[in-house]
């Protein structure tokens, strides 16, 4: 699963249904769904966007996928936007593989800092390491993950996290895969969302 929703569903995993049991992998997205793609033995796929399980479902013939949640972005280490103006270390989510380090990348372009020293780590929760560790200054990560300063959310992108179950039809784990996904978009589950830095998709998925 994307590396942003990990503390939010050790903290609920223990409200899944039996007799499932969940193992938590966590990732960037596109890593984790470049594995899908070489055979990895995922059941499900808990991404930070659209665009990888859609096309996962796609490729694999499977069930459509469902939107869960949507991403916050939080400045850690300022308490104002300003306070980028004095330049440093910033830690994001590698763009190209994470959805929060793209949604950062286009934060760091409309404030336009030549003095910010983008230091990028391989998914989320390895930019928030870094804050935290003291490397950098700032980082631009998931609310799911720190307190910090709420970026305008029109400032970047909606980061509209999505799910798809990556077992076909048949197989031994399909059932399960399903009904984690249906646990997942319940109301109890969507209700506790907002606590860990999430809000609720805007359209139908």
């Amino acid at each position: 699963m994307a590396s942003n929703f990990v503390p939010v569903l050790e903290a609920l995993v223990e409200a899944v249904p039996p007799p499932d049991k969940v193992t938590i992998i966590s990732g960037a997205t596109g890593a984790l769904s470049n594995q899908i793609l070489m055979g990895a033995p995922f059941d499900v796929l808990l991404a930070a966007d659209e665009d990888r399980p859609t096309t996962l479902a796609s490729e694999k013939q499977l069930t459509p996928p469902i939107c869960y949640a949507q991403g916050q972005l939080v400045l850690m280490g300022a308490q104002a936007l300003a306070d980028l103006n004095a330049g440093g270390r910033i830690a994001i989510a590698n763009p190209l593989t994470a959805p929060y380090g793209r949604a950062a990348q286009e934060v760091l372009q409309r404030v336009n800092i030549p003095s910010l020293q983008v230091i990028q780590g391989n998914n989320a929760q390895q930019a928030y390491q870094f804050k935290a560790s003291g490397n950098v200054m700032f980082a631009l990560v998931p609310a799911s993950l720190a307190e910090g300063l709420a970026i305008p959310s029109d400032w970047y992108s909606p980061i509209e996290q999505f799910a798809v179950s990556v077992r076909p039809a048949g197989h031994i784990n399909h059932q399960s895969a399903e009904a984690f996904l249906l646990w997942l978009s319940s109301e109890e589950v969507q209700s506790r969302l907002h606590q860990y830095g999430y809000s609720r998709c805007q359209h139908d998925s």
